[in-house]
């Protein structure tokens, strides 16, 4: 066992060659420019993907999306967060949120992910469109006719 270990001990001096985490920040080595093992994984698969360096970095050390300007305190964060950042551009089909306005996306009938999470409920209960909206942009109960500033706020009295 310690044979193996001092194969593979570089006594803690090993440094990304792009963001210069530590070995035991990230969760592995991988392949750069420079040859095998000189990235951590994160930087690596920056690196299959096209990228010639490592992400951009702010004045407070976060790492920032290229695409919303979101803040990460890990590259690792960062690339999770890019796996699903669409810039702002997604709309719900129904009601036109944004998804920083709701609480998460979910399936319509256009397939998985077009809908806010309050009106892929609507979608699943037998719901054909979004809730009325009146002329003052507020949500209307067909019940009662209570008026609501959200379309999750309604669906919240209508439990």
């Amino acid at each position: 066992a310690l044979g193996g270990h001092k194969r593979f001990c570089d006594a803690g001096t090993w440094r990304c060659g792009w963001c210069a985490c530590k070995h035991s920040e990230c969760s592995g080595k991988g392949p750069g420019p420079d040859g095998p093992k000189t990235l951590c994984s994160a930087c690596s698969s920056r690196h299959k993907n096209g990228h010639t360096g490592p992400p951009e970095v702010n004045q407070a050390g976060k790492f920032v999306c290229d695409l919303c300007s979101r803040q990460f305190e890990t590259i690792g964060a960062l690339g999770g967060h890019k796996r699903f950042c669409d810039a702002g551009t997604w709309r719900c089909g129904w009601c036109a949120c944004k998804h920083s306005e709701c609480s998460g996306k979910g399936p319509g009938p256009d397939g998985p992910k077009t809908l806010c999470s309050a009106c892929s409920s609507r979608h699943k209960n037998g719901h054909t469109g979004p809730p009325e909206v009146n002329q003052a942009g507020k949500f209307v109960c067909d019940l009662c006719s209570r008026q609501f500033e959200t379309i999750g706020a309604l669906g919240g009295h209508k439990r």
